[in-house]
């Protein structure tokens, strides 16, 4: 009997395989598009040391739109670039209960399921992408969209810091930590429920997560190596033990960061 069910336990992760690798694949494409962003950026670079405000207009591909449209464009990559890989765990156990509740269940309903969790990421692209917009033609990022104020980067290292001890935080986070609790509570079958439910749990990472994105203005938003630091601290959040307190380190750790850098007004 449990050779019997090791078997299919087994033959129903190999029907699951299409999923994983699909995420994987999605994955590889947008680092290597934020790869190719980086690149064509570097290569720019000496053309912005003509004055102090050319990287205003030229940081983004322009001056106007077309330079809000890049900046969405480069954060929804980044989003899903850096944003997949933790939605992995979750995914993993929204398939488990899909497959047992019905025949239904399975990989299209988990391939909606990550496709909510990942629109949601996406919309958070805007605000972000608006941000740095603003914040570049207020000259308080370079053309690498960090942060050339020592208040600017203060104030988010602070705040961001002090988020991460919040009970919204917490509150959040425990359902990042705990996705079986919160899909047998807002469980919805079928396709649409499956697409509704990465949605909502896609809110919750926002919320645990924004501040985290916050951060990368101060050490540079288009800087490959921090976007794959910061991928692993969203990770170690949702896969360390509770009882490490890991955000709050984080958390302490940007206050730390933020006081230091605020004593050099």
């Amino acid at each position: 009997m449990r050779a019997a069910l090791e078997w299919m336990t087994g033959a129903s992760r190999l029907r699951r395989a299409p999923v994983w690798l699909g995420m994987a694949a999605i994955v590889v494409i947008s680092w290597y598009s934020l790869g190719a962003m980086n690149g064509a950026m570097s290569d720019s670079m000496p053309a912005m040391r003509d004055g102090a405000r050319a990287h205003a207009g030229m940081a983004m591909g322009g001056g106007g739109l077309a330079s809000l449209a890049t900046a969405f464009g480069m954060w929804a990559v980044m989003m899903v670039a850096m944003m997949l890989p933790a939605v992995a765990p979750s995914a993993s156990v929204f398939s488990a209960v899909a497959v047992r509740r019905g025949p239904q269940g399975g990989n299209r309903t988990t391939t909606l399921y990550v496709t909510g969790y990942a629109a949601m990421w996406i919309a958070f692209a805007a605000p972000a992408a608006l941000m740095q917009w603003a914040l570049t033609r207020a000259l308080l990022l370079d053309p690498m969209a960090r942060s050339t104020s020592t208040m600017l980067s203060a104030t988010i290292l602070l705040a961001a810091g002090a988020y991460q001890w919040t009970p919204l935080k917490n509150a959040c986070l425990a359902r990042c930590r705990t996705p079986l609790a919160f899909f047998l509570a807002k469980w919805r079958d079928g396709a649409l429920g499956a697409f509704v439910l990465g949605l909502q749990h896609g809110g919750y990472c926002v919320g645990c997560c924004w501040a985290l994105m916050a951060v990368m203005f101060v050490v540079g938003a288009m800087s490959l190596t921090w976007m794959g630091l910061f991928m692993l601290l969203v990770l170690g959040e949702k896969l360390i033990s509770p009882n490490w307190r890991f955000e709050r380190v984080i958390g302490a750790v940007f206050i730390a960061s933020g006081l230091w850098v605020g004593a050099g007004l």
